[in-house]
């Protein structure tokens, strides 16, 4: 089995994505020098920072196509493999008011571009209050953060009661579709699910998991179809290899070996392991994002060679003659 790590040569059977916005069109999101508008600046709190970055979001969101019936359950929060980069804007968004959606350029799929750009993902996070700052406090934050980083000092992505979402997408310019989407909720303090309602909760709507793995604090569920959408069992040959580590940040390998693939965990809180702390959850079809993958570079490289086969034409009939 062939893989592609992000930051290597051609695409066969697997692609990884190590660590993979909206859409500039202000129907979602994206404000300053994307959006070809000045970026705001002064004082805001969080609720005004994003309504200036949401745009026009449509709420409740509604998918345009809706899950095949019948079919493994492929969604989280609605946002499905396949669906459009506006459409899982919207749905990422609608999931509270306080998420803001920015594309991201400093990870995604090592393949060949060709000169042009795609939009590989974009994750969503609770807006932040900005505030006004002096030249003596932005160098105090800077020293902290120097500090911070020299002795490796864990820094929690997600305060109690917020989200986050990174979703992959990939896709010729304008026709970027989902390849896996990614979320991660911690729970409200004093608010604490227990840790065996959330794993019902996920059973409720996924299923029977393909293996559950329950360790101290952590538990873990899978679930893997093979690519006709049949279950994988766990006599199969394929059991274990469909398997998704379930966050934001983690890398991912998409292969035609795989259909749908489901994966969660739990995190049990450090006073009470009974209680969940958080949830993270990702949904990735194998098959499709492989798919999707090859026809886009096969696509740019087309692209490339129409362009560069016009160039010589025109040089042929216009280029500068040498002098000899």
């Amino acid at each position: 089995m062939f893989k592609l790590f992000a930051c290597t040569a051609s695409v066969l059977a697997t692609i990884s994505l190590m660590g993979c916005g909206s859409k500039d069109t202000g129907r979602v999101g994206l404000v300053g020098a994307a959006s070809g508008k000045a970026a705001p600046s002064g004082a805001a709190s969080a609720e005004q920072v994003a309504k200036e970055m949401r745009g026009n979001v449509r709420c409740p969101a509604t998918a345009s196509t809706p899950t095949p019936a019948g079919g493994p359950v492929d969604d989280v929060t609605g946002v499905r493999p396949g669906m459009s980069w506006d459409e899982a804007a919207n749905f990422v968004l609608c999931d509270n008011p306080l998420l803001v959606a920015t594309e991201v350029t400093s990870r995604g799929f090592n393949i060949n571009t060709y000169g042009q750009h795609i939009r590989q993902g974009f994750e969503a996070k609770f807006a932040e209050a900005r505030t006004v700052k002096s030249s003596k406090q932005i160098l105090r934050d800077m020293e902290e953060q120097a500090m911070r980083r020299s002795g490796n000092a864990y820094v929690a992505p997600l305060q109690p009661g917020q989200s986050r979402y990174y979703v992959s997408t990939m896709g010729q310019s304008g026709q970027e579709k989902v390849v896996t989407v990614a979320r991660e909720e911690y729970f409200p303090q004093g608010k604490l699910p227990t840790v065996d309602s959330v794993k019902q909760a996920l059973i409720a709507k996924y299923g029977e998991p393909s293996q559950i793995n329950a360790n101290g604090q952590t538990t873990y569920l899978w679930w893997e179809y093979d690519p006709s959408g049949g279950k994988v069992s766990q006599d199969s040959q394929r059991h274990g290899q469909c398997w998704l580590t379930a966050s934001p940040d983690a890398g991912t390998s998409l292969s035609d070996d795989c259909g749908v693939q489901v994966g969660a965990l739990i995190q049990g809180d450090r006073e009470n392991a009974g209680l969940a702390h958080s949830l993270a959850v990702t949904s990735q079809n194998g098959t499709m994002g492989l798919a999707l993958v090859n026809q886009t570079e096969s696509a740019l490289r087309q692209m490339s060679d129409t362009q560069k086969s016009r160039q010589l034409s025109e040089a042929e009939k216009n280029g500068t003659r040498p002098k000899l």
